[in-house]
């Protein structure tokens, strides 16, 4: 019996799943609530991502033989997170800097009036055009986030799907 590799399972579920996942930023952009951070929006993207990471888990384990170990689901989920995050790397620096380069400037400027209507005394007196210059250099975080995050949630629900869906007496 031939040996199943997860990598193919990895890439082609990953790029599928990260296909659907930038689909639906698409969507989000052209609908102009790609701003708002709902906690729908949230939601979706993470029942993406895990739906991904699922279904690409069962195909392994019915490719082979009804099989999966513990540590192959948890290498499946993390990688497919890998891939999805990568893509959304990548769309993400094509967004600000192609599509709409002014994003991060309007994302600051909504983060100031949210901030200045919840918790005015946060912003210090502070004006939106020194808010937009202090918060301009952490937006560069957002895509090593984007990246950790997604691969920590990848990886712990790998870890809870692994427990569930792993052979008898394997671990």
């Amino acid at each position: 019996m031939e040996e199943i590799n997860t990598k193919k399972y990895i890439l082609e579920y990953g790029i599928w799943t990260g296909i659907v996942s930038i689909t639906f930023a698409i969507m989000l952009f052209f609908l102009e609530a790609h701003y708002e951070n709902s906690t729908s929006t949230q939601l979706i993207n993470g029942l993406i991502q895990f739906s991904g990471i699922t279904i690409a888990c069962l195909a392994f384990k019915k490719a082979n033989s009804n099989k999966i170990t513990w540590l192959e689901t948890r290498k499946i989920g993390t990688g497919i997170s890998l891939i999805i995050a990568i893509i959304a790397i990548i769309y993400t620096l094509l967004l600000t800097n192609f599509i709409e380069p002014d994003f991060m400037n309007k994302v600051l400027e909504l983060s100031y009036y949210d901030t200045m209507e919840q918790y005015p005394e946060a912003l210090a007196n502070m004006d939106l055009n020194q808010f937009i210059e202090t918060s301009m250099p952490w937006t560069y975080l957002t895509y090593p986030f984007i990246l950790f995050f997604s691969v920590l949630f990848g990886f712990v629900y790998s870890v809870i799907l692994g427990l569930f869906i792993k052979s008898k007496n394997e671990f």
